[in-house]
């Protein structure tokens, strides 16, 4: 009886993977994503800076182009900036873009696999929304808090490019959950005057939908 249960067992799970629907990865998909963004700068000029924790929401959409090959267009809101930290004051810069990024999608799973792992690469381009900079702590026992738009030596276009990992698995036949971590290189200076580049890392989750089947 053990083994006939056993045996039941087994042929249940055989059906249900035979039935499982693992097409979704072959057809466009259009997804959502949120999660959170860890940025900072580079550059000759942005020495010392410290990493702000922000948040990042965005839409995008998986267009298959070859078996192992697909092409993400997407769109985002991301939060960056940097901190600095001297003689008890604190410095920051928060900055809000839309970044709108073409990826190639390489996979590395088996194509007939369940679960999706791929790699992602491809160039990005962000439109600064809002910039603020602010200045707040103690000198001399007394209290200080300033903030003020960045102004005009700030420029409103970036560019760069973004490389990451990311996994997905269908847990339905019309929706998967996917996972990414994405690291984003700002080529432009955000300052008109100094070197300063945008480094942003970012985690995101979403839910993805095929459309068109």
């Amino acid at each position: 009886m053990k083994h006939l249960r056993k045996s039941i067992v087994i042929g249940i799970i055989a059906l249900v993977a035979m039935n499982f629907p693992t097409s979704i990865f072959g057809q466009t998909t259009i997804g959502i994503r949120g999660g959170m963004s860890r940025a900072t700068v580079g550059g000759i000029d942005a020495e010392n800076a410290d990493a702000l924790i922000g948040i990042t929401l965005g839409a995008s959409a998986t267009i298959p182009i070859q078996d192992k090959f697909s092409l993400r267009l997407g769109g985002n809101y991301v939060q960056k900036g940097a901190k600095t930290e001297d003689e008890g004051l604190e410095g920051k810069i928060n900055a809000d873009y839309i970044e709108l990024s073409g990826l190639g999608v390489f996979k590395l799973a088996p194509s007939e696999s369940q679960a999706s792992v791929y790699m992602l690469v491809g160039p990005s381009v962000a439109f600064n929304t809002k910039c603020e900079g602010s200045v707040s702590g103690t000198i001399l026992s007394e209290s200080i808090n300033i903030a003020s738009d960045c102004g005009e030596d700030t420029n409103s276009f970036d560019f760069g490019i973004t490389g990451g990992i990311g996994a997905g698995m269908a847990i339905s036949e019309q929706m998967t959950f996917s996972i990414d971590l994405l690291y984003t290189l700002g080529l432009l200076s955000v300052d008109k005057v100094d070197d300063v580049k945008t480094r942003t890392l970012t985690l995101r989750a979403g839910i993805d939908f095929p459309i068109g089947k």
